[in-house]
């Protein structure tokens, strides 16, 4: 009877929706609130902001907005079409699940539709989650004053060197897109040019910029589809961690109309 009940208790241990059940708290509050603010921004510009807003009445892109995330049900929030997945999960947010999420969504929720290049690595995890709690209104500390007093932009300098990264990433590799409008589809490719421009394979061009508040912005026209143009703002941030793929995001430029993007290494030869 005694080994009988011990199976039983490791049994419901271990058994949760798709391995995502939590057994015990693993981030506790003092962990949390001692994590660096600027590193867990820094993470999420790079790895979530393409995706996702985090501030209040912050809009949802891709995936939903993040505002009021903790202690929600998964698949909740109301403004938002969920994958099947997400819908049927029986849990709640929290620091702890979303740290089994961001390690290995697939893992932890088998047929959710949130695609990341790579796990995010684990020496970024806490200062991440403690970001998100902090500006998603899930946190019981304040921000840290003056965070970022001593991270002033040159902006003197030339992009090449505000955000090496970005550039180099965006420069010298092929954006790929696949535009769906009604039962219309285009599939096309892109080369952001340092001078401002941008080529195709096609008869399409454009030309991009930096604004203030470090977005980078394009538009694309002459495009054998409807709409024959479209306009797009993105985040450096979140475009300077090197990821390739066919489809790597996907948005709405216009109604009806949704844009698959991706990136491909390199270019061809001239």
């Amino acid at each position: 009877m005694r080994s009988f009940t011990i199976v039983i208790f490791m049994i419901i241990n271990s058994v949760g929706f798709a391995g995502a059940a939590v057994a015990q708290q693993v981030l506790d509050n003092e962990t949390l609130r001692n994590a660096d603010y600027r590193e867990g921004k820094r993470a999420f510009q790079g790895r979530c902001s393409a995706c996702h807003t985090i501030g209040d009445n912050g809009m949802n892109l891709t995936g939903p907005s993040l505002w009021g995330i903790f202690d929600r049900a998964a698949g909740t929030k109301p403004d938002f079409i969920y994958s099947a997945a997400l819908q049927k999960a029986d849990f709640k947010w929290t620091a702890d699940t979303l740290l089994d999420y961001i390690t290995d969504p697939q893992v932890f929720l088998p047929g959710n539709v949130m695609t990341i290049p790579e796990p995010v690595p684990e020496g970024m995890r806490t200062v991440l989650i403690a970001f998100v709690m902090q500006e998603s209104g899930g946190a019981d500390w304040p921000k840290p004053e003056n965070a970022f007093a001593d991270e002033q932009p040159d902006r003197s300098k030339p992009y090449s060197e505000r955000f090496p990264s970005f550039w180099n990433h965006m420069m010298f590799n092929t954006t790929r897109y696949r535009m769906v409008s009604g039962d219309q589809e285009l599939i096309f490719k892109a080369y952001f040019q340092e001078d401002g421009s941008i080529t195709t394979n096609t008869e399409a061009e454009g030309f991009w910029h930096i604004t203030e508040k470090d977005f980078m912005c394009y538009a694309i026209h002459k495009l054998k589809i409807k709409p024959s143009e479209f306009v797009e703002c993105f985040p450096i941030a979140a475009m300077a961690v090197p990821r390739f793929a066919e489809e790597l995001w996907k948005s709405n430029p216009a109604d009806g109309v949704i844009m698959y993007g991706g990136i491909r290494p390199g270019r061809p030869e001239e």
